[in-house]
Formats: structure tokens, sequence, C-alpha cells
């Protein structure tokens, strides 16, 4: 049991009575005076034996240092003062040893977070809304705001209804903050036709940045299509200008596939 433990007791049973008293007195019923006695006289006893251990505790160490000093004097002909220092030393020495190990591992372990966290700062994102009129600062995108917290290069939010320019190593093409089909377009439709709709869109959208992205770009759609599988994501390897893509549903999973695609960019960088 650790020390700290071991002196936090006589407060735990302490800390027991007065929630004993503060019950009984609460519910406005008699206190069982014989019932606090034998509470406190454990606590006593408790305190007592606590005292009694931690000293032999102490006595034992010092006996230790002693009994290793006049064992080391019959030996190595060493004063009981040499060899009690002898004893220090050794002490000292492990356990600093002991603490640099820790230490080190520790310092390890920073030392990957900065490797990593270096990585997105040599990384620059490209966010695209797909919607024909300009996006005020305004209606910018949660999402695009914690990309943007993210201590990337840089992060841009580029203007759709312009014509599109991308230079960043990750482009996000965001179909969840841009409705693919609107409320009023699915009124009066079957499912079928709407999801018909949600392809043929979902397709036209990715064509079109597709077709303006760098051949070193990693892109990922962001959308959630529901119980559909978008046909246009699983035809991305077969476009020429696509090497490494993913997809993203939820603001979560898009966080961690913009991170993890910021490596994957990096280590292309290397090749």
């Amino acid at each position: 049991m650790h020390l700290s433990h071991l002196f936090n007791l006589p407060q735990t049973w302490l800390l027991k009575i007065y929630l004993s008293i503060a019950q009984a007195t609460s519910s406005n019923t008699a206190i069982d005076i014989k019932y606090l006695q034998e509470q406190i006289k454990f606590l006593q006893d408790s305190h007592s034996r606590l005292n009694n251990s931690f000293t032999a505790f102490l006595t034992a160490i010092g006996l230790l240092v002693t009994a290793v000093g006049i064992v080391s004097t019959f030996f190595f002909k060493q004063s009981l003062k040499e060899a009690q220092q002898m004893v220090k030393t050794e002490v000292e020495t492990r356990l600093q040893t002991s603490v640099s190990t820790i230490v080190g591992k520790q310092v390890d372990n920073l030392k990957q977070i900065l490797v990593r966290e270096e990585i997105l700062g040599n990384i620059s994102v490209d966010y695209i809304l797909p919607k024909d009129e300009v996006i005020t600062v305004d209606e910018y995108p949660a999402e695009y705001l914690l990309l943007a917290q993210r201590d990337f290069k840089d992060t841009r939010i580029l203007d759709a209804s312009k014509k599109i320019k991308i230079i960043s190593d990750i482009v996000v093409l965001d179909l969840v903050n841009y409705q693919l089909v609107s409320d009023a377009e699915k009124s009066g439709k079957q499912e079928n036709e709407i999801n018909t709709l949600i392809q043929e869109r979902a397709a036209y959208q990715i064509d079109k940045i597709v077709k303006v992205l760098p051949k070193q770009a990693i892109i990922i759609v962001y959308i959630r299509p529901g119980k559909l599988r978008i046909k246009a994501i699983d035809e991305l390897p077969n476009k020429p200008n696509v090497k490494y893509y993913a997809s993203a549903n939820t603001p979560i999973n898009l966080m961690g596939t913009v991170v993890d695609s910021a490596y994957v960019a990096d280590a292309r960088k290397k090749i």
C-alpha cells in the first residue's frame, strides 16, 4: 500500500463518522451514541497502530543500513561510516538510473509527438464547399473551422462560385454542408428517384474537382450518403489525376482522415 494511502486512513474514518452524524441529523433520527463511541475508539486504535507500523518501518530501514555496514566492515575491512556511505551511493545510483529510464521514455514519446505535429505544419489543405454563390465568413462550416485550428501550414476555403485553383497537398470536398438534393426537390419523389439524383450530382461534383486536381494532391470526399454507396468515390482510383483518396462521413472521421492523409502527403514529398 502506498504511504499516502496509509496516512489517509484516519481521514477516511473521520469522514465516515461525519457522514453518519450528518445523515442522522438530516433525517431527524436519534444518534446511536454507542455506535459512534465504537467508531471513535476504532479510529484511535487504527491511528495508534499506524504510528507504530510507520515507526517500525523507519527502524527497519535504519537497522538494514547498519547491518549492511557491519557486513561490509567484516568482509571488506571498511569502517561503518564508509559502509553506510557505500550503501547511500548505491541507492542514489540505482535511483538515478531508474528515474533516467522513466524520464528517457517520456522524452522519446514527446519527441515522436513533436515530429508528428511538425509534419502537419508542412502540409496545406484546400476546403471546397461547392456553392454557386460567394461564401461569407459567417457561413464557413464548423468542420472547416476545426481544421483551421489544427496547425496545418495553410488552410483555405475555396470560392466554388469562381474558377477553382487547387495548390494544396490535401483537398476536402464537402458534400455534407452542401445539399446534393434540396428538401424541396425531395418532395413528391420516390426514394429511388432521390438516390439517382444523389449519385449523379455527387459524380458531377467529384469529377469537377478531379479535373483540376494536382497529381500529388490527396482528395477527401466528405459525404453522408445514408444507405447508398457512392459509385463515383469507388471509381476515383481509375481517374488519371488521383493516386490517393479517402472518404469521411462524420466531423470526427473527417478530422482523423485529414490528419492521416497529411502523413501520406508528407511521405510522398520525400519519395
